[in-house]
Order: C-alpha cells, then sequence, then structure tokens
C-alpha cells in the first residue's frame, strides 16, 4: 500500500515538474523597478521620469529589479532602425551593479552622445540584458524602450495615420457600430492623445454616446480596430451615406489633424406583406382558374426582382410570375393561370413562395400553402342524347301545332274574301257616279 502511494506520489511529481520548469522559463529574469528612484533620478518612472538631454549628452537611469540575478548586468541599447538613429557611432554597453540597502536592484546608466542635427522623433530601441544567477546560470532580458527627442526646431518626419478599412452595417431605426482601423506608419513618430468623431452630413446617423471616442497612443508600425458607436434615425434614407471621419493627434509634442471621408450603406428591414389569395376552390379538369396575390411593400426602400411562383406537385411543378419592383406603400398584383390536365382530379394542395431583394441584393421570402379540388368533367353521353331529343321533337310536330297552322291558313281566307267583297263595292259605286 505504502509502494503505491510513493509511486503515485512519484508519478505526480514527473508530471507536474514539465509545468513548473516551463513557468519558471517564462518568467522575466529582469523587470523594471517603477517605484526606486536611484542616483541621477528626480523622481521614479511610476512618478513620470524621463531621459534628460543636455547639450548633444543623452542621459537614462534604468533601475531593474531580479530575484534571481547575482553579481553585475551588462546592458546594450539598440536602435531598431539605424537609419533613422539619433546617435552618434560609439559603444552603447554598460555595466550595472547592485545598489540599494534592501539589495535586488541594479542601476543602468547610458550617458551617449547625440548627433548635432537630430530633430525631434520618437526613436524605438531595446535594451539587451544579460547576467547570471548565483548558480552560475546565464539570465538575459529584451526590455523595449523609446528614446524621445524634443525642442528642435524640425521633425524627423510628418507624422501621420492611414484609414486601412472603415466597415458598418446599419440598419434604418436601429443602434449600430462604424469600425474603423487605424495604423501608424511612421517610422520613428508615435501617436498620441488620438482621438476620432464621425459624422454624417444629412445628420440620419448619429453619435450614440459622445460624439468623441478618445483611443489613446498608437506606437509606431501598428495599427488598432476600433468601434464607434451610432444611432440610425427612423428617418433615415436607405441609401449610401458619406461619413466624415476627423482624427486629431499629437506627435513630436505637436497637435495634428486629418480628415478622410467614407461611404457606408444603410439597409433597412424587408418588409413584404400579402393580402388575400383570390382563387376558385375547385376547378373541372382542363379548365383554367385564375390565381391573384396582392403583394405590398410595408418598408421604406425599394424591392427589387420580386417572383411569385406556385409549386403544386400533380397540376404544376413550378409556375412563375415576375412581379418586378414594388415601391414603398405600393401594392401589386401577382396573377397566374393554373391549368389542370384533363385527366387530373382530386384533392391538391401547394405552396405560393413570393422572393425578392433589396437594392443591395440581400434576399427576403415568404410562403403560403393553397388547396385545390379538380373535378372531373361532365359524361359527353348525355350531352348528345338531350340534343338528339330535341331534334326529334323540332321533327315531329304535335297537334297543337297542326291547329294553329289552321287556323292561321282559316285567317287568310276570311281576310282575302273580306278584301274582294270591298273592291266589288267600290267598283259599283265608280259606276253609278259615272
Amino acid at each position: 500500500m505504502k509502494m503505491n502511494k510513493m509511486l503515485a506520489v512519484l508519478l505526480t511529481a514527473l508530471f507536474l515538474a514539465p509545468f513548473f520548469t516551463a513557468r519558471a522559463e517564462t518568467a522575466p529574469a529582469f523587470t523594471v523597478n517603477e517605484g526606486a528612484v536611484l542616483r541621477g533620478m528626480d523622481r521614479s518612472w511610476r512618478q513620470g521620469y524621463t531621459a534628460s538631454v543636455s547639450g548633444n549628452r543623452w542621459t537614462l537611469v534604468l533601475p531593474l529589479q531580479s530575484e534571481q540575478a547575482a553579481g553585475s548586468l551588462r546592458a546594450e541599447l539598440t536602435v531598431k532602425d539605424e537609419r533613422t538613429t539619433p546617435f552618434r557611432s560609439q559603444t552603447m554597453t554598460v555595466e550595472a551593479r547592485e545598489e540599494g540597502t534592501a539589495g535586488g536592484t541594479w542601476g543602468v546608466r547610458f550617458t551617449l552622445a547625440l548627433l548635432p542635427d537630430q530633430k525631434n522623433a520618437d526613436y524605438p530601441c531595446v535594451i539587451r540584458v544579460t547576467g547570471a544567477d548565483r548558480d552560475g546560470n546565464a539570465l538575459a532580458a529584451e526590455i523595449p524602450y523609446t528614446v524621445k527627442i524634443r525642442g528642435n526646431k524640425e521633425n524627423l518626419e510628418k507624422p501621420r495615420i492611414t484609414i486601412a478599412d472603415v466597415q458598418a452595417e446599419l440598419s434604418v431605426g436601429e443602434e449600430g457600430e462604424v469600425r474603423v482601423t487605424l495604423a501608424n506608419p511612421c517610422a520613428a513618430t508615435n501617436i498620441e492623445d488620438l482621438e476620432l468623431k464621425i459624422s454624417d452630413a444629412s445628420g440620419h446617423i448619429l453619435p450614440r454616446e459622445s460624439d468623441t471616442l478618445k483611443i489613446g497612443s498608437l506606437p509606431v508600425g501598428k495599427s488598432v480596430t476600433v468601434g464607434y458607436p451610432v444611432t440610425v434615425l427612423e428617418k433615415a434614407s436607405v441609401a449610401p451615406h458619406v461619413l466624415k471621419l476627423d482624427l486629431s493627434w499629437t506627435a513630436a509634442g505637436q497637435a495634428a489633424a486629418y480628415s478622410e471621408n467614407n461611404t457606408v450603406a444603410v439597409r433597412q428591414e424587408i418588409r413584404l406583406e400579402q393580402g388575400g389569395l383570390r382563387m376558385a376552390p375547385s376547378v373541372t379538369a382542363g379548365d383554367s382558374l385564375n390565381l391573384t396575390l396582392p403583394v405590398m411593400n410595408m418598408g421604406k426602400a425599394d424591392v427589387v426582382n420580386v417572383l411569385a411562383t406556385v409549386t403544386m406537385p400533380g397540376v404544376t411543378e413550378r409556375q412563375s410570375v415576375l412581379v418586378g419592383t414594388i415601391q414603398p406603400g405600393e401594392t401589386k398584383q401577382a396573377q397566374m393561370v393554373l391549368s389542370p390536365a384533363k385527366d387530373v382530379s382530386g384533392e391538391f394542395s401547394g405552396s405560393i413562395t413570393v422572393e425578392c431583394t433589396d437594392q443591395d441584393g440581400n434576399p427576403a421570402s415568404f410562403s403560403l400553402s393553397v388547396n385545390l379540388k379538380v373535378e372531373k368533367p361532365k359524361p359527353k353521353a348525355a350531352s348528345q342524347d338531350r340534343t338528339a331529343g330535341e331534334t326529334a321533337g323540332k321533327e315531329k310536330p304535335g297537334i297543337l301545332t297542326w291547329a294553329l297552322a289552321g287556323g292561321c291558313g282559316l285567317l287568310l281566307a276570311l281576310l282575302l274574301t273580306q278584301s274582294a267583297v270591298l273592291r266589288r263595292k267600290l267598283h259599283l259605286l265608280e259606276e253609278e257616279k259615272l
């Protein structure tokens, strides 16, 4: 039992050993003691200590602390871009010894000669520190540092910012965000106190909170993506909007600004609604049936390429009609004619699907179900028998017909007799007069 416990402890130790070794390897060997005030310093780094320039001499005191180091340290300052260095060609390596009564702090002091024509800039550098622990194991660290030169007549370069990308997903009547990617392309000029303002000339896109977004610092060669909160008004037009981006900052101790226009799209939720479907519930096989569906645009922008499609297996697999463009507040009719085949009958069900896009190509659609009863046509034999009977009836007149014919003949004879009598009387009267 004891052997099992010892084996478990040993396995645990072997498992955790790499973990603790990795943690020890990632722990920095040297760090800046920001609270220390050493010889040559008027304040601590935490209080805002900066290197000093006197004539053409640049002086830096760097208090380092380490829990592992023993003995002296070596430190070397290297400018990342030698083409823009402010220093003369010289040895830039110094030795440092442990200082202070508490111990654990080393004072690294650089006193370097500057070029006579140096310019205002922020020169990215790195300070490489090497040493050893009490057992003689090597220790090393790299500490980034920026040499700031101020007070000269000229700047090394004109500070600038590039707007790399502007993106926004904005909808009418909703809150949104304009995302902007900013980059500092300068070789040796840090951007500080960077602020951003965004405005819409139409007044439809407004800052959601403050109109100024404080970004802070943007070091040499770095970029940052920020989000500017906005609100899109209900009356905003669904169209491209031109946003003005105003940037302001300080660089090399001087204020600067830059403005740029960018176009973003304002979209809307496509609100396509249907009215009441007009369609007879049944149709005789072989006949035609009219189908009408009112389609309404309840949104604030045109919907285009409106297409209505009927699918009813057994009657029609797919039948479409292009309704076209529907303006805001407009209603158009989707009209189709269904013609079931003569040999089809029964109850059928299907759907009507209406599809469309907005002016940016964003799709939308809706569907509704439809039912139709197809009835068999009436037999033609019964119709033919009825027609034959009617024809036979016409060929064999009844007694009434003959009686009417006889009466008409008698009346005609009486009229002719009366006419002859009257003509005779008129003739006799004319003879008497003569």
